[in-house]
């Protein structure tokens, strides 16, 4: 396919914490297809891939990504002591700094729109004016997990609170070109259970049976086992699940709002939110989907 079959492309970049390094595979495979993109809006895991792309730095950030082990992940995340979070994330900014440099919003290779959610406000902003890492360090502040981010005076959390799936910012800046939205949200239910086990019996239900030899063949003959307690969700699974279930529905209701010309949906169910070190799986799910859509588009 020649890029003149098709027209520019601004891309909206969604949410969805590692799930989100599908975004490389997209954007490698549109590139290989010879696809120009004008523009990228991005928020959490959309601003880090984003701003790499638009500072022409994807391929040090993939290498980087592709590199890391389960190990790396684990030290990547720096815990303090709860102040607004449990991740600090000087050693991501320190990673984001050495690929990117000193680079500022507006000097990038292609416009880029990081957006973050301004904390004392709950209002959704497009940053400007400031370091492309300190655009993306905002963007990314989970809340509860990273610290807020502070940047000029105002507070910031992740974009996805408030925009997932940032199409209506091209929309309002690059409205002439056709708008790809790259939502990284499945239905909850496709999610697995994470985190979530069924327990076992009580042990003195068991020293019963042992002490009661007879009664254990009993049951054992008619096929009887003691019932499992009820399933308990611990924190991270109620956390992951809670991000889902608020993700799903803002960033869909976004995009029947916003009406993006076309949306690619990467499905990756089994990831959890710190599986950065399954990059290749990822990755690899970016150019299926990608590679998919060019496909479905020449027909």
């Amino acid at each position: 396919m020649s890029s003149t079959e098709i027209p520019d492309l601004s891309i909206a970049l969604g949410s969805g914490a590692a799930r989100g390094l599908a975004h490389i595979g997209i954007l490698n495979t549109l590139d290989n297809a010879g696809i120009k993109i004008s523009a990228i809006s991005g928020c959490s895991i959309g601003a880090i891939i984003g701003g790499f792309y638009a500072a022409g730095k994807l391929a040090e950030a993939e290498a980087y990504y592709r590199g890391m082990g389960a190990g790396d992940v684990i030290r990547n995340f720096d815990p303090v002591f709860p102040s607004g979070g449990l991740i600090n994330g000087k050693k991501m900014v320190r990673m984001f700094r050495d690929i990117v440099g000193e680079i500022r919003l507006g000097e990038t290779k292609i416009p880029f729109y990081p957006v973050a959610t301004e904390l004392s406000t709950g209002e959704m902003e497009v940053l400007e004016n400031c370091r492309l890492w300190e655009a993306i360090r905002a963007s990314i502040s989970i809340p509860g997990l990273f610290k807020p981010y502070r940047l000029k005076k105002k507070w910031y959390v992740d974009g996805g609170l408030t925009n997932p799936v940032p199409v209506d910012v091209l929309k309002k800046r690059h409205g002439n070109s056709r708008i790809l939205a790259v939502n990284l949200n499945l239905p909850p239910s496709a999610y697995r259970r994470n985190w979530i086990k069924p327990l076992e019996p009580e042990e003195n239900d068991r020293e019963l049976l042992n002490r009661f030899p007879a009664m254990k063949t009993f049951l054992e003959k008619r096929g009887i086992s003691l019932p499992k307690k009820e399933e308990k969700p611990g924190m991270l699974y109620t956390l992951n699940r809670t991000f889902h279930i608020f993700q799903y529905e803002i960033a869909w209701r976004s995009i029947e709002l916003n009406q993006p010309d076309y949306v690619i949906t990467p499905e990756l169910p089994d990831l959890l939110f710190y599986d950065f070190h399954k990059a290749d799986q990822a990755i690899s799910e970016g150019k299926r989907v990608a590679e998919k859509f060019l496909s479905e588009w020449r027909n």
